[in-house]
């Protein structure tokens, strides 16, 4: 593919908010000026064009269940700033070479492409192929320029629409774009009273495979051959009907603060949705920033015994050391790809709802030329959902957890023009039919017990068991 310009319109002069049947109207009338003008006339030379169109409020979550097209994406950020729900497929990106050929799709070689333009996805926590249902259908790479586009960013709202500018192709790109188009829903599904009960709860590894895998770590860690493991359990619970993904997510992100949550749906009946605290890294042309998280305490029932669990962990020698070892290897692999980075300081509390985490955030200025595929391979992936010394680590991982992680711990988000955030696909759920498979991990070092590390998962994983009807005392 050869990229062409990235080309870029909105609604004109009228900057007031319309209908949805008045937004639709002006993106169909400007995607058409694109399509029929093109980019570059040449069979072979390709451009993207997005064009935009303010709309009267619509809630996003609720919009994207409404439609019917089995491609859905969405975003929110940690600050909750632009809220994105997206539909369809203008340009999937698959494979080990996914994220170069998006960013040489954004960023074409005669101008920057339009400010909001953005690919979506995320990759796997290992390399290698990812063969079997349903991770299958995810790859171990996808990325996706969506073909319609709901932003919201506070009380603002506008929809957007991206097509492919290609003389070959034109003719296809316009029934794709028209198909989209006429199939947009904004009656709303209304709001279910109850969901599919959960018929059953299967624990991977159960609690003698998990002692049996955390002593494991552990005469390993006393053998000097490591120093920190991250394991990861898999609760899979089985419903009496397919639930609604979406619907899900709307439950989950009640259930959550200070958190990115998100939903890659690939196909209909099959979506990775998460609620993730954490942060890979954020670009904003060459400034990067990324931060460390480790060790976890729940949130007290008062304010008195809230604080008195969070200087309990600010003192733990044992959390200490893992968040430490955290800092140090982002540093490191900061070095990669930075300018030289300083002191980060002492580590502050992250409170969420359910819990609360060390951490500290961690900047740097990118050296000339390093693109987003360096970022990810430096960083990805940290000791807080890998281990350390990071190759030992995975090899163990990979040996002793009873299934293949998939996306879970892998990096999920987006890339710009001139900026990407991806965060750490955490706190996640994996929806295939009538299954929800939840996904958690915790860290393992000198002093941790089987015990409390089992415990420190259901933790972290309450938000999701609020959600899915389960108690968690």
């Amino acid at each position: 593919m050869t990229p062409g310009r990235t080309r870029d319109k909105t609604s004109g002069a009228r900057e007031e908010p319309v209908s949805p049947g008045d937004a639709v109207a002006t993106l169909r009338k400007l995607i058409e000026d694109h399509l029929t003008s093109g980019v570059d006339r040449r069979v072979g030379s390709e451009g993207i064009a997005r064009v935009e169109a303010p709309v009267a409020p619509v809630e996003p979550v609720e919009w994207l269940r409404s439609q019917a097209d089995p491609v859905k994406v969405y975003w929110k950020d940690r600050e909750g700033g632009n809220e994105i729900a997206a539909l369809g497929v203008a340009h999937a990106l698959t494979g080990p070479s996914g994220l170069s050929e998006a960013l040489e799709l954004l960023r074409g070689p005669d101008e920057p492409g339009h400010a909001n333009l953005r690919v979506f996805g995320g990759m796997a926590f290992s390399e290698g192929p990812l063969d079997e249902p349903p991770w299958s259908f995810f790859g171990s790479h996808w990325f996706v320029l969506p073909r319609v586009e709901l932003v919201r960013n506070g009380d603002a709202c506008l929809l957007a629409c991206n097509a492919r500018i290609n003389a070959a192709s034109e003719a296809s790109e316009r029934q794709s774009v028209a198909r989209t188009l006429d199939g947009l829903c904004f009656a709303g599904t209304g709001q279910p009273r109850e969901g599919p009960a959960v018929r059953s709860r299967r624990d991977r590894p159960d609690r003698a495979g998990w002692t049996a895998m955390v002593n494991g770590v552990l005469e390993s860690i006393r053998l000097g051959t490591l120093e920190k493991a991250v394991l990861a359990r898999r609760s899979d619970f089985l419903f009496e009907a397919p639930p609604d993904p979406m619907r899900l997510l709307q439950r989950l992100m009640t259930q959550t603060t200070r958190s990115y949550d998100f939903c890659f749906q690939p196909r209909a009946g099959t979506a990775f949705i998460g609620a993730s605290p954490e942060r890979l890294y954020h670009r904003t042309g060459g400034t990067l920033q990324s931060e460390s998280i480790a060790g976890t305490r729940p949130r007290g029932a008062s304010r008195e015994a809230d604080q008195a669990l969070g200087r309990d962990l600010l003192a733990s020698d044992k959390d200490r050391r893992e968040h430490q070892l955290v800092v140090d290897a982002i540093r490191q692999s900061f070095a990669a790809v930075c300018e030289p980075v300083g002191d980060v300081g002492e580590p502050s509390l992250l409170h969420l709802r359910q819990c609360q985490h060390l951490h500290c955030t961690i900047s740097g200025t990118l050296k000339p030329a390093v693109d987003d595929v360096a970022i990810l391979g430096a960083l990805h992936p940290t000791p807080a959902v890998g281990g350390c010394p990071t190759d030992e680590a995975l090899r163990r991982v990979e040996a002793l957890e009873p299934f293949d992680r998939g996306w879970y711990a892998g990096p999920v988000g987006w890339v710009g023009p001139d900026a990407a955030e991806f965060a750490v696909a955490i706190r996640t759920g994996l929806v295939h039919n009538t299954t929800v498979s939840l996904y958690s991990g915790a860290g393992i070092v000198d002093g941790s017990s089987p015990e409390e590390e089992w415990d420190e998962i259901e933790t972290k994983m309450a938000n999701f068991l609020h959600v899915l009807g389960e108690r968690h005392d």
